[in-house]
């Protein structure tokens, strides 16, 4: 999961939009085939049920959005990024307006402005570009179905509008690869706005170290965790506001795998559902919505 999560938060924070399944991507979970699972308190899991089916039809009639993002990651090589984003069908256009809180220099400027006229004039290496996150994004409303099978859950506390929901793994879930097992090691907190049924908040982390044949082939590290924040951003509309990745771990010994992302994307507009890549372009150019 952590590689589609880390590649989707930074291509596009709404890539997240069903925020719990993204816990649920290619390394933490590769299926879903559970036995009967242990009995779980029916109001907890009735939440949850709610949510996840409030999500899933959010999902399909998602709604497109021009916003500003702030980013630091390893993408970002440390700095901090402050982009314009308007999203398409075919993935986010984005264009770098500042670095470390300054403006572009004028090298910078043409660089993004030869960028961006590429992509609008090659919309099909646009396409491409976003074809991954794509092929992630499309398993997402399958993969929210999922989640009340994989995880045993409890109320923690209700809070105004909010419910705060501990989970951790089904000890009915069998083991049957190696990301199987980050699945066990994961735990955290849901919160759920209750009007709304919308996942408002996730926070996980993991339990204890993973290992992957004795640490031979590799290990995810007990600091490994991530959150992020959603908000409605106009009416029956909400967003991902915020994502905080870390993620620690290596492969064979010696290749570190540690990706670190935080993410805020913010002055969200409406904008229509139909943008061509080349209108999208047009727009990330006017660089003050």
């Amino acid at each position: 999961m952590i590689s589609a999560f880390v590649r989707c938060a930074i291509k596009s924070l709404d890539c997240c939009t069903a925020v719990v399944l993204v816990l649920l991507l290619e390394l933490f979970v590769a299926h879903a085939s559970l036995p009967a699972q242990v009995r779980q308190p029916s109001s907890a899991i009735q939440i949850v049920n709610e949510m996840v089916q409030a999500e899933t039809a959010a999902w399909k009639g998602r709604q497109h959005f021009e916003y500003r993002k702030e980013e630091r990651s390893n993408s970002t090589k440390g700095h901090l990024w402050t982009e314009l984003v308007v999203e398409t069908s075919d993935g986010p256009m984005q264009r770098l307006i500042s670095e470390d809180g300054k403006p572009l220099s004028m090298s910078q400027e043409r660089a993004e402005d030869k960028r961006i006229d590429y992509l609008a004039n090659h919309p099909r290496e646009f396409r491409r570009e976003n074809r991954r996150r794509k092929e992630d994004e499309s398993r997402m409303p399958d993969l929210l179905k999922e989640i009340p099978q994989i995880f045993l859950f409890k109320i923690v506390s209700a809070e105004g509008d909010y419910t705060r929901i501990a989970f951790q793994p089904n000890p009915s879930f069998q083991e049957k690869s190696y990301q199987d097992r980050v699945v066990h090691a994961m735990s955290g907190v849901l919160l759920i706005h209750m009007t709304d049924m919308r996942l408002s908040r996730l926070d996980v982390h993991l339990d204890h170290r993973v290992e992957f044949v004795f640490g031979l082939l590799g290990e995810v590290s007990d600091k490994t965790h991530f959150s992020l924040a959603r908000a409605e951003v106009s009416p029956g509309l909400w967003k991902t506001t915020k994502v905080h990745v870390h993620f620690d771990g290596t492969i064979l010994l010696l290749k570190n795998i540690s990706r670190d992302v935080d993410s805020s994307q913010y002055d969200f507009k409406v904008i229509a559902h139909n943008l061509t890549v080349a209108q999208a372009a047009a727009l990330v150019r006017l660089k003050n919505f």
